[in-house]
């Protein structure tokens, strides 16, 4: 990606062959049943003891290491006990159809797993010297499988509880159940991007891991975990929590990961083994919080798919996902980073992610440059993505190299963070901040944008689509007597009428001599809507121009000059609409068809809001979402003017400007921000008045007022600290609220901020 680098080497090293073969397994028939022992441990034993019975248990990890288990067995752990300075490794495998039992006996916590005392006791990285590194793993699985594994705490480890396979035969099923699993780290990370100096088995993972799964690539013959189930875990604070690489058949549940250094779940390799039947692949009912404090030169990520194959994840909350410096590389909540073929994530809150809610990539390193396949979105809730501040972020998509993707996007309530927010960043769309979608052969169907505060914006690129009517959207033509339909060609995606020249296609439009091209928006409820946005030509400035205008059910409501440069004309303003009033966009050829493509992507926003914020709000509108910019004097109260060019409303004087977050009076005239109720009920009116830059002066007052009453100040403001108030009251329709700052004589270094909140309870 021009902007990213891999969200991790997960594969990278092997070739697109190897990635995309990912050795098969295979399953073997059970093994006749046979007589199982159990086996307990605890730190009041004895290693000297049997082992067989609660009353003569074996004493340390060390004796239970050193015993190879058979299907039905089970070592268990005594409740209460903590093993500090050991760690456990198990030998004997089961099957997914008898499994060899790792859990714990006895009434308690959870048996404690901790081959450090803390994190401080664990021993500083070491890529070259194994000895160096201490203990690497709480438990360690090392080519066998069929165990179950339940009710442990492992902590103060490089690595928690870790699967490895690099021989063959069959590695039928791991189950990890209501295990906690904390403190994890300083393994060696991979030196990544130059190449890695680690020796084995350090450089079988990237960092430190609270679960990970891995298999040895370097042979064919290696085979696959098979039949994994993880589920009701808790793991925090280790470099990354949950990896499952190189399985089939996987059931993932229950997972609560956060506060990870480096990276949140990760799934790669999975279901692209010689599978019986239907695979499974799931991943539900879990949240991931807080991944990628410490950041990594690939990337971060919430989830992370890489070469997935058939499967889904339901329920999941992915949040605050970080991309911090040095690196800003990231940051997104889910990341479909390739090679991946039916996935869906869905029914999921993704949210208050650094970077964009989604990446769909093609990872130039281990990729082979195929693109991944119906990778898919549904129905799931995208708020408050994109918050980097290093530049400019989308609050959805990051989407490259996907043309052929094929997959779904449906049923989505995306929140933006402003109203200045793009959409999507797509790398083939130009500019690649955009409303659109990616050029691709997606299904994309009523997906929904909102503002924080709950307006929802119909975007035209963004609620462009295939069906007359849909998102709200219709695409007709007027020939000067009768209004006809377009007919959807998906040959170019756009709307057409036979051979002429008329087009509709996401964000442009193209007229005919004598026939108007329209785009219209059909209202789905009555209330107040803004019409915004801008009409210019769209790639050259030839030819005599075209005419655009407005009709809200009809009647004319913005015509502006012919439009004949890339500049065009500009539209922003507000409508009272009925439920089924129509809004139509209508391009004329002012006489000439010639060079007439047009860029014009208009946006409508329904002014449902129930929250005002003075900044948020702020337009060169009097009136827009019931806010007014006035000068008060004793005689009353007039209109300021809008100054363009410098963002703010201007009075009659040269100090009397009210700008989104700020005011500055004149002596003797009053700067007002009136704000009308839009319908009754009780209000909390919050804010903080202080001076902007400035504490010189003599200060200015400030005072609250509710239809002409005063009902806080006159309030001296004198420093850059200033004073804040919290007021609750109740308004009735047209009510009017107004935020005044007075002079007090004298309006030097008086710039004052103040963005009060309005918000019906």
């Amino acid at each position: 990606m021009a902007r990213r680098s891999s969200t991790g080497p997960w594969i990278r090293r092997a070739a697109v062959a190897t990635a995309l073969a990912l050795a098969a397994g295979v399953l073997a028939a059970a093994p006749a049943a046979a007589a199982s022992t159990t086996y307990y441990v605890s730190a009041s034993g004895d290693d000297s003891n049997a082992g067989t019975t609660p009353s003569s248990p074996w004493k340390t990890l060390t004796r239970a290491s050193a015993q190879t288990y058979s299907p039905g067995d089970a070592v268990l752990l005594r409740s209460g006990d903590t093993w500090t300075g050991e760690t456990l490794e198990l030998h004997g495998s089961g099957s997914s159809a008898n499994w060899i039992t790792l859990s714990s006996y006895g009434s308690g916590a959870r048996p404690k797993i901790h081959p450090y005392a803390s994190v401080a006791d664990i021993p500083a990285p070491n890529a070259t010297d194994i000895a160096a590194n201490g203990r690497l793993y709480g438990v360690y699985l090392h080519n066998v499988a069929g165990w179950k594994i339940s009710n442990l705490e492992v902590a103060y480890s490089k690595s928690g509880i870790v699967y490895r396979n690099d021989s063959s035969g069959t590695r039928d099923g791991l189950w990890i159940e209501n295990v906690y699993v904390h403190d994890i780290a300083k393994w060696p990370l991979d030196p990544y991007p130059t190449p890695d100096n680690r020796v084995a088995p350090l450089n079988t993972a990237t960092f430190s891991m609270g679960i990970y799964t891995v298999l040895d690539q370097s042979s064919p013959s290696n085979e696959r975990l098979t039949n994994v189930t993880v589920k009701n875990v808790t793991i925090e604070r280790t470099d990354g929590p949950l990896e499952i690489r190189h399985a089939d058949n996987v059931d993932v549940s229950g997972v609560t990961a956060t506060d990870s250094a480096r990276v949140g779940v990760v799934f790669t390799g999975i279901n692209y083994g010689t599978i019986p039947g239907t695979p499974v692949g799931s991943f539900r009912d879990s949240s991931i919080q807080r991944s990628g404090a410490e950041g990594m030169r690939w990337g971060t990520a919430g989830l992370a798919f890489n070469a997935v194959k058939d499967f889904v994840a339901d329920n999941i909350d992915v949040g605050f996902t970080y991309a911090p410096a040095p690196y800003y590389v990231d940051g997104v909540g889910i990341d479909y980073e390739g090679l991946n073929v039916n996935v869906t994530v869905q029914n999921s809150y993704i949210h208050d992610n650094a970077d964009e809610a989604v990446m769909v990539y093609r990872n130039p390193q281990w990729s082979g440059g195929v693109e991944n396949v119906n990778t898919s979105l549904i129905d799931n809730v995208f708020e408050n993505n994109g918050l980097l501040t290093n530049s400019t972020h989308a609050a959805l998509l990051a989407s490259e190299f996907n043309r052929h993707n094929g997959g779904t996007i449906s049923g989505n309530k995306i929140v933006k963070t402003s109203r200045s927010q793009p959409l999507n960043w797509v790398v083939e769309h130009s500019p690649v901040l955009t409303e659109t979608w990616p050029v691709s052969d997606y299904t994309i169907t009523g997906n929904r944008v909102f503002l924080p505060n709950g307006n929802e914006l119909s975007r035209a690129s963004t609620g462009f689509a295939a069906a007359q009517g849909g998102n709200h959207w219709s695409y007709r033509k007027y020939d000067g007597s009768a209004l006809t339909d377009l007919t959807w060609d998906a040959s170019s995606t756009a709307w057409r009428s036979g051979s002429s020249v008329i087009y509709i296609g996401d964000e442009w439009m193209h007229p005919d001599v004598g026939t108007f091209t329209e785009r219209v928006w059909t209202a789905p409820a009555a209330g107040e809507v803004r019409v915004s946005g801008v009409a210019r030509k769209f790639d050259s400035t030839a030819g005599n121009g075209v005419v655009a205008s407005i009709f809200h059910n009809g009647a004319l409501v913005w015509s502006p000059p012919a439009i004949t440069d890339l500049n065009g004309q500009s539209h922003d303003f507000g409508l009272t609409v009925a439920a089924g009033d129509v809004i139509a966009f209508v391009l004329n050829a002012n006489g000439d068809s010639s060079f007439d493509k047009t860029y014009w992507d208009p946006e409508i926003e329904q002014i449902t809001q129930n929250s005002f914020v003075a900044a948020d709000d702020f337009t060169g509108r009097q009136g827009l979402y019931g806010w007014r910019y006035l000068e008060r004097t004793a005689a009353g109260s007039t209109p300021m003017s809008w100054n363009g060019g410098a963002n703010v409303w201007a009075g009659s004087t040269g100090t009397l400007y009210a700008g989104a977050d700020w005011v500055h009076p004149a002596v003797g005239i009053q700067a007002e921000r009136r704000w009308t109720a839009p319908h009754a009920g009780t209000i909390d009116i919050d804010g903080l008045v202080r001076k902007t830059d400035s504490a010189a002066g003599n200060g200015i007052l400030a005072s609250i007022w509710k239809n002409g009453s005063k009902i806080w100040g006159d309030q001296s403001i004198t420093s850059l600290t200033g004073t804040s108030h919290a007021l609750t009251t109740t308004v009735t329709t047209g009510d009017v609220i107004s935020f005044v700052v007075d002079s007090a004589g004298d309006s030097g270094n008086d710039k004052t901020t103040w963005n009060p909140r309005i918000a019906f309870h």
